[in-house]
């Protein structure tokens, strides 16, 4: 557990027995679940996230995975959604209103609002001047794009296409009838929707209006009316809502929207933001940094999963987890295209045996297969790729050099490109072994003889040692030249001597074995 956060701990509780002493205690709504609220009761020492309905599902299934490792994390992932409602209890009896939206998330961070046992905060804007003079930092992991929507449930009054300055006007007022918007063939009240205020998504809509206006702030006609972010119980079944939307959490709710051509489709990225003093943390970096699990290649299609496109690591040319205070206008993701590079290699484990390996390479592992041929023959396919390599094992080869070629197909929807290259590999023969020993002789200190290796299918005469052994005792060893080993036995004993010999292999064949008995009298 940290200080800070034991320290605040420490104050909050002492204010709140303060407030009741006093007969002010606040009241306190009953917390209510939200299906993206972490399941787990936090300790003081656990990673808690609040604020942005925007990424709330995104962190919710990336603190599930970040929890389920194993070995199990001692600093576990919570977040609480920004929807429901209800009061949150956090460690140390802490009990906070759930915060709503980026800006409310990020207030818990800080003066006046400061509440230690949150320790990040989603969001789905930029910091403000204040949050930057507060001394946050903020963590890039997504982009997001946004776009305007209305109904798909009941048809809609809006045309196909609105774009930037028409939009202006939609929200400044000019426009409040959708016979007046270029491209629309029916009538009928425009009903202008943006969301709550402490939302990112409103914060960041305003300012694409701001840009679109040619720099002036657009002040907001009456007609518009705040609603919850990414909520379409107010847009669905009302033929004239419109209102701003991120794409992502749109392709989450189904077909009750359509997102509105047209040349509004800002891209923004999603952040999580912390503390300036707890930026360089561990527990941190190990979650929201570059080389951090959020940022990870396990996370990325958990992104996808919560409509998102995971940004790119700083090696890949991206910002994913460049802890910043300005706001990222690099989008490179993850799915930019992976360039990949195939090696071959391989090696004879055997008589007519042989591993083939391809090493597939990218700035991300690989995914995908790949399929062997020699001269044009496939001799396995679809092997799969695992850990950046794929194996084929072979056999019923003929002894001598092979060349393979190795071609990769990346996994279907990946971002991989293909890749291919060719390598040899020399198949071994088998070996045999014959002696020179007589079965039977006199006894001698010392017993002469040779050893002769036989190759299969080649002329090449083998190399390579043998050694002979009576039971655990080495007796002779020889090299081999020109196929045969001459050898001289020491330490036999009177009587019947089973020996084995072993020649040790070469490049042309495996290691193999001869027994035989002599008998000496």
């Amino acid at each position: 557990m940290s200080a800070r956060k034991t320290f605040g701990g420490v104050l909050v509780g002492a204010l709140a027995t303060a407030s009741v002493i006093a007969g002010t205690a606040p009241a306190h709504a009953a917390y209510i679940p939200d299906d993206d609220d972490t399941v787990l009761t936090p300790v003081s020492g656990d990673l808690i996230g609040v604020g942005s309905d925007t990424s709330q599902h995104a962190l919710k299934v990336l603190g599930d995975a970040w929890n389920a490792q194993n070995p199990v994390p001692s600093v576990k992932v919570v977040s609480y959604a920004a929807t429901s409602g209800g009061d949150l209890n956090l460690p140390g009896g802490v009990t906070i209103a759930r915060p709503n939206g980026s800006g409310s998330g990020k207030s818990r961070l800080f003066a006046p609002n400061d509440t230690p046992e949150v320790d990040f905060a989603r969001s789905s804007s930029t910091l403000s001047d204040a949050e930057t003079n507060a001394g946050l930092k903020q963590f890039p992991f997504a982009v997001d794009v946004l776009r305007v929507a209305v109904s798909a449930s009941v048809p809609s009054n809006a045309p196909a296409t609105i774009n930037k300055a028409d939009l202006v006007k939609i929200y400044d007022g000019t426009y409040t009838n959708w016979n007046q918007v270029p491209g629309s063939t029916t009538s009928g009240v425009i009903a202008p929707r943006i969301p709550q205020a402490g939302s990112g998504t409103r914060s960041f809509f305003e300012a694409q209006l701001k840009a679109a206006n040619g720099g002036t702030a657009v002040t907001l006609a009456p007609t518009v009316v705040a609603v919850q972010e990414h909520d379409d119980t107010p847009i669905k079944n009302d033929p004239n809502a419109i209102a701003p939307f991120s794409a992502g959490r749109a392709g989450l709710l189904g077909s009750t929207l359509r997102l509105v051509n047209g040349d509004f489709v800002a891209k923004r990225a999603l952040y999580n933001v912390v503390r300036g003093a707890d930026v360089a943390k561990p527990e941190i970096t190990a979650v929201f940094g570059p080389d951090g699990f959020i940022c990870s290649d396990a996370a990325e299609a958990l992104i996808k999963q919560a409509g998102f496109d995971q940004l790119a690591r700083p090696v890949d040319g991206g910002v994913c987890g460049v802890q910043t205070t300005a706001a990222t206008s690099n989008f490179t993701t993850g799915n930019e295209p992976v360039a990949t590079t195939a090696a071959v290699s391989g090696t004879s484990t055997g008589a007519g045996k042989a591993d083939v390996k391809a090493t597939i390479a990218g700035s991300k592992t690989p995914e995908g297969t790949v399929t062997f041929s020699e001269n044009g023959v496939v001799v396995a396919a679809n092997v799969a790729v695992v850990g950046g390599a794929a194996t084929a094992r072979l056999s019923g080869l003929a002894a001598g050099a092979h060349t393979y070629k190795a071609v990769f197909t990346p996994k279907a929807g990946s971002v991989f490109q293909p890749s291919e290259a060719t390598g040899s590999v020399t198949v071994k023969t088998s070996a045999s072994l014959s002696k020179s020993f007589k079965a039977k002789a006199k006894f001698a200190k010392k017993v002469k003889g040779s050893i002769s290796v036989s190759l299969a299918g080649t002329a090449t005469p083998a190399t390579g040692t043998v050694t002979i052994k009576l039971g655990s005792k080495v007796v002779g060893k020889g090299t081999v030249s020109g196929g045969v080993a001459k050898v001289t036995l020491k330490g036999l004993k009177k009587g019947k001597n089973k020996l084995v010999v072993t020649w040790s292999g070469d490049g042309l064949a495996p290691s193999t074995t001869l027994a035989f008995t002599i008998r000496l009298t």
